[in-house]
């Protein structure tokens, strides 16, 4: 009678998570330097003051790549780098609002153009477990898998601290979006879908797998930041490296007008 009671309990089981469509089972724990470019956020909303949480990426030691929605609310953002937990990241930096940039065009009821950069006060310091993200080219071969990393949520229903990923299938969405075979959280928002050290995707609806695609929003960026970005491929390296060379004035120049915005924004 125990064994046959148990076999129906396990039965039961099985039957309750498939029904719950649940892949939860899928994600791992991930170890240090697996995600060396994801940085989780945590910030203080402009209108509540309470604590939001999503992600985003390192594309430059200066410069952070999130959605439009992750932090167009908030007032203040605690960058963690590095951080397999979350409670123990290998550094925290503190910005205020003057270093946020959304995206001029962003539409916040249709989640067009649901981009964002964050400026830092200072430069990071790179390690195996902070580096910098390279954004694939402007029609790069999307690949047809890759893994992806996050913090999900814990069982309360709030923000996760450890960090885990999962192996995920990857296509072509409508209007140039990246769909991912993914069931992510909330707090994951924002958070890059990177494959070989290559990002293709920025996370902007969790419940479908739907990822805004980067490569699109190149000049924005570029221009925003000040920075010239290098190209997901070998081809497009070279050609970034003739740009730079031929551009390193304006870049300069460029650098300097953001090192004196710098100077003065709130720093932790």
């Amino acid at each position: 009678m125990k064994t046959l009671a148990l076999t129906l309990l396990c039965v039961v089981a099985a039957a309750q998570a498939r029904s719950t469509g649940s892949n939860s089972a899928r994600w791992s724990r991930a170890e240090a330097g697996a995600a060396p470019s994801l940085v989780h956020l945590r910030l203080a909303v402009f209108t509540s003051g309470l604590l939001n949480t999503c992600a985003g990426s390192i594309i430059d030691q200066r410069w952070l790549l999130t959605s439009a929605s992750c932090i167009s609310p908030a007032r203040f953002i605690w960058s963690r780098f590095g951080a397999v937990d979350v409670i123990r990241p290998e550094l925290v930096l503190e910005t205020s609002t003057a270093s946020i940039n959304v995206h001029p065009n962003y539409n916040a009821t249709t989640g067009a153009n649901n981009i964002a950069l964050v400026s830092l006060n200072r430069n990071v310091e790179l390690s195996d477990n902070v580096n910098v993200t390279v954004l694939a080219s402007e029609g790069a071969e999307l690949p047809s898998s890759g893994s992806f990393y996050a913090y999900g949520q814990n069982e309360a229903g709030g923000p996760g601290e450890q960090l885990r990923g999962i192996d995920v299938e990857i296509q072509s969405g409508e209007d140039g979006a990246i769909v991912a075979s993914i069931e992510a959280s909330a707090f994951d928002i924002g958070a890059p879908l990177i494959v070989d050290g290559v990002q293709y995707g920025i996370l902007v609806d969790p419940a479908s797998g739907t990822f805004l695609n980067p490569a699109l929003y190149r000049g924005w960026i570029e221009e925003t930041a000040g920075i010239s970005l290098p190209g997901g491929d070998s081809a497009s390296d070279e050609d970034s490296s003739s740009d730079e060379d031929s551009s390193s004035s304006s870049s300069e120049s460029d650098s300097e007008s953001s090192e004196e915005v710098d100077a003065v924004k709130f720093v932790n």
